[in-house]
């Protein structure tokens, strides 16, 4: 069975065309399936439209208030009942149309998560979104050691199990697509990508608006700087320590050269690289254990 989780905050403009839409390519595709949208405190209009009559294998679940998309997509997973989770905006920026052949990608590969990939000609990621991603897509890339062609894209299938293992590290707010793409492949999951379309939203965003968008970009940095620690914390701690190590070398090079004496600045910054490094390396150790007995 296949559990769809739509998070919906503010979307009177399109979450009844989502709906009716997703209900229609979920009905062809073969398997059972149900359509799981959360409301996150909606106050547009939109909890009239949902309060409407839907077909019985669509829910609607509430929040009273806004908790975020993370929240929204803990409530869904919760509740529920598939063993597959799919997942898509309200917006109408993804191509539902696509869930077919992510599940057919899937079913093929074996693989435990599929993502729907925003890299087709013509895909329409905002202007000022975009000096940020390319940030956020070298830091991801660099944690996972491995060019990822979309790490927080919104429309993807993947196992229930797998998502509940990381259930605690999920944020209440827009992070969990970046969450759980780090943490599925940092755990050695198998994640394949299928390339999607992505077009411009129906309604107003509320994620790169000014200061707002500032915001949210920097929880994405402190995000993958927690999610390094916690899963790669070697890969972390190198490189502080590769640069102290190097610039207490070459200062106490200098001193030896210049005043025939080793400086004190010199070895501080030595042994202080020495330890970070050590650190890193027990939490490396640490981190494997933990996973070996997961195991």
């Amino acid at each position: 069975m296949i559990s769809l989780l739509i998070p919906v905050f503010n979307e009177k403009e399109a979450i009844e065309e989502t709906i009716a839409l997703a209900h229609d390519v979920f009905s062809k595709m073969g398997e059972e399936f149900e359509i799981l949208v959360i409301n996150d405190g909606s106050t547009d209009g939109t909890n009239e439209i949902l309060a409407a009559q839907h077909p019985s294998n669509v829910h609607i679940l509430t929040h009273p208030v806004n908790r975020g998309y993370g929240a929204s997509m803990k409530t869904g997973l919760r509740r529920a009942k598939g063993d597959l989770i799919a997942i898509t905006d309200a917006d109408g920026t993804y191509p539902i149309a696509d869930f077919p052949k992510l599940l057919s990608k899937m079913q093929q590969a074996d693989a435990d998560m599929v993502v729907g990939a925003r890299t087709k000609k013509g895909v329409q990621i905002p202007l000022i979104r975009r000096p940020a991603k390319w940030v956020i897509n070298k830091l991801v890339n660099w944690v996972s050691g491995m060019k990822i062609p979309d790490n927080n894209s919104g429309m993807r299938i993947f196992k229930k199990d797998m998502a509940l293992e990381f259930m605690h590290l999920y944020p209440q707010g827009f992070s969990f697509t970046i969450t759980i793409t780090l943490a599925a492949i940092t755990s050695d999951y198998l994640v394949q990508y299928v390339p999607i379309d992505y077009f411009k939203r129906k309604g107003t965003s509320s994620m790169s608006a000014g200061f707002n968008g500032i915001k949210h970009f920097l929880f994405f940095l402190g995000l993958i700087t927690r999610i390094t620690t916690y899963f790669r914390p070697l890969r972390f701690f190198a490189w502080p320590s590769a640069i102290l190590i190097l610039s207490g070398l070459l200062y106490i090079i200098h001193t030896l050269q210049v005043e025939d004496n080793v400086s004190d600045a010199g070895m501080l910054l030595l042994l202080t690289g020495i330890q970070i490094g050590l650190f890193g390396l027990l939490a490396e150790v640490v981190v494997r254990q933990g996973r070996a007995k997961a195991a």
